[in-house]
């Protein structure tokens, strides 16, 4: 890599006061280790190497006071070692962010970035572009950051995916590390303070989190980035008999996917087709699934999350990303708490490649069949842990997690709309984000959460 065709970090950040690095500018680490903290000091080593893809960087006006900056930057030596970094602050001037004392940074789960995971209002006519997390953070003070993983870029023709099959979640969670570098390390050169900050991840990027934070524990505590966790509708272990068995299933799956040489899923692109379909031709007939209409379709896919799903593969049961009214038949007539137009929006956000290595991971530790080294320290996660779930999502069954690990500082937030047998209506994983109570339900808890931390 020659320094002439990259723009070092550091320019980056005198010229637009948003991202710092030390004065290095070699060529990022492009792989952690083998031991379980490798990748907490590769991704420490690979941030003060880091270099801006030219021509990346934005800046978009959000809503009145608030944007969204973002860039790609390169992480490794190879030609897809690229994440994608956000930061969306209050400014006091248009390009000028504000000063803050509190930051978050947002770790997305599957199929979905950044963009399409927390800011999906904003791209929706459906929904007033002030219904974003990030949105509703920061006009109260919080600096949001976010990343997305590098498998998020990648085009639905790229060639050559044979690195997939080695892009796990140690991979997600070093770049994970890397943003949480960067993100600190720009606080700082810009005059707010080297405090550490909170770490949110949702759906498998809470799993992506843990992994992190796992590794963390175990470096000295003054090189560490985390101040407290929210982890939000995900877990990383069970108790439960068959949801252990599902993940069994599902890792069994996965591994003989990549066996075979399949190393990326493309369930993005179902979504992509689901929610277009839906939006563009709600009473044709599905060419996805058969004797139903693409608004049917659309509908299942939010609030029969499950029915998609191989048998006995869901991650819990009744798993669901948005509430859903029921006819007799048992098929959704509409959704409860997320504008319909909105979800088929949200859909066509996700991203057409995911590592199937990944996907394995994940359910690794759930499965517990055979020892992996990254969840190891689990028990030595001290920092304040938020667990924000959904009772139609993963729920009360996320709970379990928080038990294994260290913190003594522990919140459980579970929304429940109504009975424990009506589990099947209740609010989703996805409604977190997208639901028209989503401030007053989720967000506000957080914040306050936030605030006490």
């Amino acid at each position: 890599m020659r320094r002439s065709t990259m723009i070092p970090l550091l320019a980056l950040a005198l010229s637009c006061a948003l991202f710092a690095t030390p004065t290095s500018a070699a060529t990022a680490s492009a792989a952690p280790a083998g031991a379980p903290v490798a990748f907490v000091e590769a991704a420490r080593h690979a941030a003060a190497g880091s270099v801006v893809v030219p021509g990346s960087f934005s800046r978009r006006a959000l809503v009145s006071g608030i944007a969204e900056y973002s860039l790609r930057l390169r992480v490794g030596a190879g030609a897809r070692e690229v994440i994608g970094l956000h930061r969306v602050v209050k400014e006091t001037s248009p390009g000028q962010p504000a000063r803050t004392a509190k930051a978050i940074f947002l770790a997305h789960g599957d199929a979905w970035g950044f963009d399409a995971a927390f800011l999906s209002a904003v791209a929706s006519p459906a929904a007033p572009d002030a219904r974003a997390l990030p949105i509703y953070l920061a006009q109260r003070g919080v600096d949001v950051w976010g990343i997305d993983f590098r498998w998020t870029l990648l085009p639905a023709d790229a060639p050559n995916l044979a690195e997939l099959a080695t892009w796990g979640i140690e991979t997600d969670a070093r770049d994970l590390g890397i943003g949480l570098v960067v993100a600190r390390g720009v606080r700082l050169a810009t005059g707010q303070g080297n405090r550490k900050i909170h770490l949110l991840g949702w759906s498998r990027g809470a799993q992506t989190a843990l992994v992190y934070l796992s590794a963390e524990s175990q470096v000295p505590a003054g090189l560490r980035q985390t101040r407290g966790a929210v982890v939000v509708d995900s877990f990383i272990k069970t108790n439960d008999a068959d949801i252990r068995a599902a993940a069994c299933a599902r890792l069994a799956a996965n591994e003989a996917l990549l066996a075979a040489g399949q190393t990326a899923a493309t369930s993005g692109q179902l979504f992509v087709a689901i929610g277009s379909l839906a939006e563009t031709a709600p009473a044709g007939a599905s060419p996805i699934v058969p004797g139903f209409t693409n608004r049917q379709v659309g509908r299942l896919a939010g609030a029969a999350t499950y029915t998609f799903l191989p048998p006995g593969q869901s991650f819990v049961p009744l798993y669901h990303f948005t509430g859903g009214t029921f006819d007799g038949a048992g098929l959704p007539t509409g959704l409860t708490y997320t504008t319909e137009a909105h979800w088929y929006d949200f859909l066509q956000g996700a991203s057409p490649l995911e590592p199937n290595r990944l996907l394995a991971d994940g359910d690794a530790p759930i499965c517990d069949a055979t020892d992996v080294p990254f969840d190891d320290h689990l028990d030595d996660i001290t920092v304040p842990v938020l667990y924000l779930g959904a009772g139609g999502g993963v729920g009360d069954f996320g709970i379990y997690t928080t038990t294994l690990l260290g913190s003594t500082d522990v919140t459980i937030k579970v929304v429940r709309l109504g009975p424990a047998a009506a589990r099947a209506l209740e609010i989703g994983h996805v409604d977190i984000f997208t639901a028209n109570d989503a401030p007053t339900l989720f967000w506000h808890p957080l914040l306050d959460w936030i605030e006490a931390h």
